[in-house]
């Protein structure tokens, strides 16, 4: 390094010099006796050659009088601080002139004190540290969405964007729709007298879901599946009087195994044989269908004979190959329809719970509608008002209705009405417990009650099968919802697994689906469904409290009346008081809920996909929603069915001033949303330019003019 550099350039390096790079310091420092004895003994050997550098700073706070030196990197340290002090430091004249100024005008709102400032910065740089030693624990889903998705920001991205079919590779489709995929349809159901605005969205053919196959499984109702059951309920309870029975079917033993699997065990008996514990199986050859000809019915047969000869030539006219005996074996087949597998395994008797329920039905169908024989009839005894079994014959009319023909007044079997519902929960021991409910609109004498039910059991033959009168028929569709435990929410999934379907309804039970009556193009709709949604939920939200308040009440006033009926010495008084005051608890709520649905308008911030009207004035409130809604709120109300441009210009004349305000709104938020955020100066800068302040009132600064 000498031949490159010279010696004394090198050693004016701080750098190297100084950390001892180029030799010890401490060979050139004269030492204390005890700094010598450490030399001697090696400990110093072990510091780092950092620290054994002292340097002979007298005006240092740590400055050994002993030795007259200090180390080295605490001088450095203590130079690097008074530097830095020294450049942050306000200049004498801007506080005084801030001082100045505080006199003169008071300028003391804001301020705060030193001992405040430190505690606030402490709290700061703690609660920094604990989130950098917790690390970023985000929640995986939202709170709300309402920030990214509220009306607002439906209404600025329809305003940028439109809705469209996206083309596959960038060539357009001849065969798909060139109008918008998603439209705004108005809808009415006759029956109910209700209106609704749907949003549809059609799906191109491009993407047409596949096909169910397989085999079903469900694990419980769909939103969907409740949504039918609520219609048909509500459709017979309004247009047929309601269902009227309530049947409960279980299912014993051998029809459990025959659910899960087609299985037997030791002690079932088929056609009075024991066929002990194993699957019964029928294996069914796969069949060859013959096409239909030109001129024959459209029908598919199977051929004579599964070994006929395959072809891979389609023939049209049948040939047949004959061996040497000039025996026919068959008809030409292609090889295309070979099947795969020349044999089906079946179990023959595996079932579903759809299936024998569907047994059940067809039976009671018969018996309501042919009519029926009871064994036995229950009768009162006139003096003791007892009953007992008169075992004489009863016979019982079919049910009929009449209907009006060119010819007069005609009979014919009535409709037979039904909804049943099934499901599978474990029971105590964890095992499978399959049982059905189901709805009939089918009821009989008292005195026949008895012959019907075991009737109706018999048919069943599987089990036990409760019959329950229903009290409220208007009210059946909840019956059976609380009945397999589904809220409507979809929350509870402990109805169990179940093959085939778990619902049905009969066909006279559906309630008639919606009419289309006009569609228009979606437009920003979306974002007006959202902001009535907000608007509906923040009127009923006084109501739900009060609503909360009554149940919270009610609740702790039913525990009160079971424990004072628990106590001694409790009067009977005092337990009909608390009874009446269940009473006025549940008369209040009820009023409330009245309360709620007096609007007639059902629409909700989280489906902002449709809005619906009831009520006697539901047309003249779809009107006023649609003016609204194009004059307010600048929807386009452009109709695919009709020319509806003289009813757009009509709302909005109607509705300038709102939409004006309405506009003008947005642009004040929208302009307060992208406002940056302010800085808060800190005190130097205050000072700083309270200074400036009170130098150009005193007439020492002039402005500068651009």
């Amino acid at each position: 390094m000498g031949a490159i550099r010279p010696h004394d350039e090198t050693k004016k390096n701080d750098a190297c010099f100084r950390a001892g790079f180029l030799g010890s310091k401490i060979q050139e420092q004269p030492y204390s006796e005890q700094e010598r004895e450490l030399l001697a003994s090696g400990v110093v050997k072990k510091l780092p050659v950092y620290d054994r550098i002292l340097g002979s700073d007298k005006k240092s706070s740590s400055y050994d009088h002993v030795s007259g030196r200090k180390p080295q990197h605490i001088i450095e340290v203590e130079r690097s601080t008074a530097h830095f002090e020294k450049l942050n430091q306000t200049p004498e004249h801007v506080r005084e002139a801030a001082a100045r100024i505080a006199e003169e005008y008071s300028l003391v709102n804001g301020r705060k004190s030193p001992t405040e400032e430190m505690s606030s910065r402490k709290w700061r740089i703690r609660s920094a540290l604990r989130v950098l030693k917790r690390g970023p624990s985000y929640p995986v889903e939202l709170a709300s969405a309402e920030s990214h998705f509220s009306h607002d920001v439906l209404y600025g991205s329809t305003e940028r964007s439109t809705a469209s079919i996206l083309n596959e590779k960038g060539q357009k489709n001849p065969n798909e729709s060139q109008l918008a995929p998603v439209s705004f349809q108005i809808q009415h159901r006759e029956w109910s007298g209700q209106y609704r605005g749907q949003l549809i969205t059609q799906t191109p053919a491009s993407s047409a879901p596949d096909a169910n196959v397989g085999e079903r499984f469900t694990e419980k109702l769909t939103a969907r599946s409740v949504s039918k059951i609520f219609s048909s309920a509500a459709y017979v309870s309004t247009c047929h009087e309601g269902f009227t029975t309530f049947l409960t079917l279980t299912f014993n033993k051998a029809q459990r195994l025959r659910i899960f699997g087609g299985m037997t065990d030791e002690y079932t008996t088929l056609s009075d044989e024991r066929v002990g514990a194993h699957h019964p199986m029928r294996f069914r050859r796969n069949m060859i269908t013959r096409k239909a000809g030109k001129n024959e019915r459209k029908i598919s047969a199977p051929v004579c004979d599964i070994a006929g000869p395959y072809t891979s030539i389609e023939i049209q006219d049948h040939a047949v190959e004959m061996n040497m005996n000039r025996e026919i074996m068959g008809d030409y087949c292609l090889l295309s329809e070979k099947p795969k597998n020349a044999f089906t395994v079946e179990k023959t008797i595996e079932t579903t719970i759809g299936k024998e329920v569907s047994r059940l039905l067809d039976g009671l169908k018969k018996m309501y509608q042919r009519g029926w024989i009871a064994d036995h009839t229950i009768q009162v005894d006139e003096e003791s008002n007892a009953q007992y079994c008169d075992l004489k014959r009863a016979s019982v009319k079919p049910h009929c209705k009449a209907v009006a023909t060119e010819f007069g007044p005609s009979f014919t079997k009535d409709d037979f009405h039904y909804i049943w519902v099934a499901e599978c929960p474990a029971n105590e021991d964890g095992e499978p417990n399959p049982h059905v409910h189901v709805l009939l609109k089918w009821t009989v004498e008292p005195h026949l009650f008895s012959a019907w039910a075991m009737r109706c059991e018999k048919i069943w033959g599987h089990g036990f099968a409760k019959l329950e009168r229903i009290r409220e028929p208007k009210a059946a569709g909840t019956y059976i919802i609380k009945a397999v435990g589904y809220a409507a929410k979809g929350d509870d999934a402990s109805q169990g697994l179940v093959k085939g379907n778990r619902y049905s309804i009969a066909k006279c039970s559906r309630a008639p689906s919606w009419e289309c009556i006009a569609s228009f193009e979606a437009n920003n709709i979306t974002a007006i469904i959202k902001e009535l949604g907000y608007k509906l939920e923040q009127w009923k939200k006084p109501l739900e409290r009060s609503l909360n308040r009554l149940s919270y009440q009610k609740s702790q006033t039913i525990k009160a009346k079971a424990i004072a009926a628990k106590q001694p010495g409790t009067t009977e008084d005092k337990l009909k008081k608390m009874q009446s005051s269940i009473i006025r608890l549940e008369k209040q709520a009820q009023k409330v809920k009245q309360e709620m649905k007096s609007r007639q308008v059902h629409v909700s911030t989280e489906n902002n996909f449709s809005i619906s009207f009831d009520g006697q004035d539901a047309k003249q409130k779809v009107d006023d929603f649609l003016m609204w809604a194009a004059g307010a709120r600048g929807w386009s109300m452009d109709c695919r069915d009709m020319d509806l441009s003289e009813l757009k210009v009509e709302a909005d004349e109607l509705y300038q001033s709102d939409y004006v305000r309405f506009k003008d709104k947005r642009a004040y938020w929208q302009a307060v949303l992208c406002d940056s955020v302010p800085i808060e100066p800190d005190e130097n800068e205050v000072n700083y330019w309270k200074s400036f302040t009170a130098d150009y009132l005193e007439g020492k600064l002039t402005p500068m003019l651009h």
